[in-house]
């Protein structure tokens, strides 16, 4: 027996939102510790990571571990039936090759029931490793959206440096040049407003600007953004939810010709 019921649409709108882009075909794992997404995009270039914690729902239950094989665009499309404030019930019965999906309303008074026919995706759980990372830079969510969407107006690629307590992004393009500096700042009486830079060995990275605005989409699920470099290995960017889950991007390095 599966059930996950959630309290609003809109918590799994923007979830699915952040990665719909991206993929196509997701096998959603599911275990008495929670649903985990994990996929490359078509040119294995980025993988995302998605973790959706029990706390997250209003109920969970799930007796033994399954696999609910997703088409995203399919299941996006679902979801535009739920008003945001709409309660989600996700199941699966005995009938394993569907999902019942409801949507009910807050006063319930309305209440659509779906069903969407699974996929056998053959793919395999990766066991992503475990890094020490040379860098690591957090800061407001909604900074690093403004900043991607301003260097894409630059160009195509962009390079990010940390070193000590400053972190540059440059983009070079047919227009000309961009720089934007960060420094660590904690001045804000808000946590969620503060940069934080640490860094141990000076890192630098040249990045697809058309991934890094497919990962700000899942700016409206945390009011701030991790970002973890070391030389030599994909960038991971991650979007905490804390005692509901997260997302996580990486994304492999440019190399500069």
């Amino acid at each position: 027996m599966f059930e996950a019921r959630f309290a609003n649409a809109t918590f799994l709108k923007r979830i699915f939102d952040a990665v719909k882009d991206l993929v196509e075909d997701v096998n959603l794992l599911c275990t008495e510790d929670g649903m985990e997404l994990q996929s490359m995009d078509a040119s294995h270039v980025a993988l995302i990571s998605a973790t959706i914690l029990p706390d997250a729902c209003t109920v969970y239950t799930c007796d033994e571990p399954l696999v609910l094989g997703i088409k995203v665009s399919i299941f996006v499309k679902l979801l535009k039936f739920a008003e945001g404030s709409d309660s989600v019930i996700l199941t699966q019965g005995k009938d394993t090759a569907k999902l019942q999906i409801s949507f009910e309303s807050s006063n319930g008074g309305r209440k659509s029931d779906l069903e969407m026919s699974l996929l056998d995706i053959d793919t395999e759980h990766l066991n992503i490793p475990d890094v020490e990372y040379s860098c690591s830079v957090k800061l407001p969510s909604a900074d690093f959206s403004r900043i991607v969407r301003d260097m894409a107006t630059m160009g195509d690629t962009t390079l990010l440096s940390v070193q000590e307590e400053d972190v540059t992004i440059i983009t070079k393009g047919d227009m000309g040049t961009a720089k934007v500096t960060l420094k660590e700042d904690k001045t804000s009486k808000s946590e969620v407003l503060w940069t934080e830079v640490n860094c141990s060995r000076p890192t630098s990275m040249l990045l697809a600007l058309r991934y890094l605005a497919h990962f700000t989409k899942a700016q409206s699920i945390s009011e701030q953004v991790a970002i973890f470099m070391s030389n030599s290995v994909p960038v991971y960017i991650a979007y905490d939810m804390g005692d509901k889950g997260s997302i996580g991007y990486y994304l492999a390095p440019k190399v500069d010709e």
